[in-house]
């Protein structure tokens, strides 16, 4: 009598002990092993890649809004705003009228006792924020409107043709001595 041909399990390649399992994997039926049956042969509730035949459940969305039509566009006067030149001799005159010292002005204020001590001396200038906030504490002018004139923007006349220089951004480089 002949010996009968050793099994071996399709998926991890061990000899199997026993009649084995037949298990569906993938739309492949496979013999495999206990241990691969384990991971791979038990059924799964919920979802199955394989299709079950069922009509799939159309859904119905609602249309998206239509967008609003965009504001046009105003036209700003343009205005820069910058710190006064002697803004160092207004806050430190401020602090000298108010009497009270750096430490109960920074708390009030909202700005660090160091920061406004650099400022008060002319060590720093104060940023737009800052100076709005001292203004406001102090009742002072620390910033002012510099209006610009609105320029015309200069436009390429039809017959123009660019050249590479007008194109390419050149960087010039200084050779190493």
């Amino acid at each position: 009598m002949a010996k009968a041909k050793p099994k071996y399990c399709e998926i991890c390649g061990a000899p199997i002990r026993g009649p084995g399992h037949r298990i569906r994997l993938e739309g492949a039926e496979v013999l495999v092993c206990d241990r691969c049956y384990e991971k791979y042969g038990r059924k799964k509730a919920g979802f199955s890649i394989m299709p079950t035949g069922r009509q799939p459940v159309r859904r119905t969305y609602s249309r998206p809004k239509p967008k609003p039509a965009p504001k046009p566009r105003t036209e700003r006067p343009l205005y820069t705003e910058e710190i006064v030149e002697d803004f160092a001799e207004r806050v430190y005159r401020a602090i000298q009228r108010s009497g009270k010292s750096y430490e109960e002005l920074s708390h009030e204020i909202g700005l660090s006792m160091k920061d406004l001590r650099a400022i008060a001396h002319g060590y720093r200038e104060p940023t737009i924020k800052e100076a709005k906030k001292l203004e406001k504490y102090f009742k002072i002018t620390l910033i002012e409107r510099v209006e610009e004139e609105v320029k015309e923007k200069a436009t390429i006349p039809k017959d123009y043709e660019p050249t590479l220089g007008d194109i390419a951004n050149i960087k010039i480089r200084k050779r190493k001595k």
